[in-house]
């Protein structure tokens, strides 16, 4: 055999095994995976991801999941990972905690920590099935674009970090309960009422959160916030009537629009509340928090 052959002939037999496996080395630390869609009825979720940036969409029907990541992996990319079909549900976990690995800046002989820049996950997934999100982020930046999936359930935790959340469109299933948990970070999220919840509770730390109601809601859900110190705005459009249950404190301060009228003690009444289609029944505590609600 040409002595050159066998030089790259370990490189071609990875060529051949790793798209086998699932798994495609594209370029220097790029690697993409694919989940085709089989017999899965529903697809579960768990995603725990300490630092980097995430990126979450909607994919191809027949693709459950795809991923592109681009990080210098200190493991081999399957080992982060792990998918298993059992009785026609899919479990997903995907973990990017200990995708980082520590270099040494030899101009400036610092140590550098890959993290942000350096790991970033593309994912997206499939339309064709009901889909739960249990999802952890850590320090680092989510964008997490829902629209056109069939979210079934959706429960979200941020740390340090700069996350969106995004329904542009209504949601294809009900979800019972969504449930987000925020520290010290800046959270937004848009197209809430496309969510298609029966109950949605937010609970936030030290940070400015914006929650914005715009979308489709034709009946009566409940929301239930706290607080602690930090501030946030809720956008609910003019369509949409809302009730809204404030206790007041000295510590803490609500700004309402004008035509809120406090008809019991402590609830405040948009004057649309009893003709509209939609409602939003708001609970809300704040510790030493800001709460503003305007209209869109």
């Amino acid at each position: 055999m040409n002595s050159k052959l066998l030089h790259i002939a370990p490189f071609l037999a990875i060529l051949v095994i790793l798209p086998a496996l699932g798994f495609i080395y594209i370029l220097g630390e790029k690697f993409k995976k694919e989940i085709l869609v089989t017999n899965e009825r529903e697809l579960k979720v768990d995603l725990e991801a300490g630092f980097g940036n995430i990126r979450i969409g909607k994919g191809s029907a027949d693709r459950l999941f795809t991923v592109d990541i681009d990080a210098d992996l200190k493991k081999d990319a399957s080992e982060y990972i792990d998918y298993s079909n059992r009785d026609e549900t899919g479990y997903l976990s995907i973990n990017t905690t200990d995708a980082i690995i520590e270099k040494r800046d030899k101009k400036k002989h610092s140590l550098h920590i890959s993290g942000f820049e350096d790991n970033n996950w593309l994912m997206r997934f499939t339309d064709a099935v009901p889909i739960s999100f249990d999802i952890e982020l850590g320090m680092g930046k989510g964008e997490i674009d829902l629209t056109g999936l069939q979210v079934k359930d959706l429960n979200l935790s941020t740390g340090a970090s700069s996350v969106l959340l995004r329904f542009d469109e209504k949601n294809k299933t009900t979800i019972d309960n969504i449930t987000i948990e925020t520290g010290l970070s800046k959270f937004k999220a848009y197209g809430l009422s496309n969510a298609n919840f029966d109950n949605l509770k937010f609970e936030g730390g030290v940070g400015s959160y914006l929650l914005d109601f715009s979308g489709k809601l034709q009946r009566e859900v409940d929301v239930d916030i706290q607080i602690g110190l930090g501030s946030i705005i809720l956008i609910i459009p003019d369509e949409i009537g809302a009730k809204v249950y404030y206790e007041k404190s000295w510590v803490a301060s609500i700004d309402l629009p004008k035509y809120y009228e406090e008809k019991e003690e402590n609830t405040y009444f948009s004057k649309n509340y009893y003709n509209a289609k939609g409602r939003l029944n708001f609970h809300i505590e704040a510790g030493l928090g800001n709460v503003t609600i305007k209209n869109d």
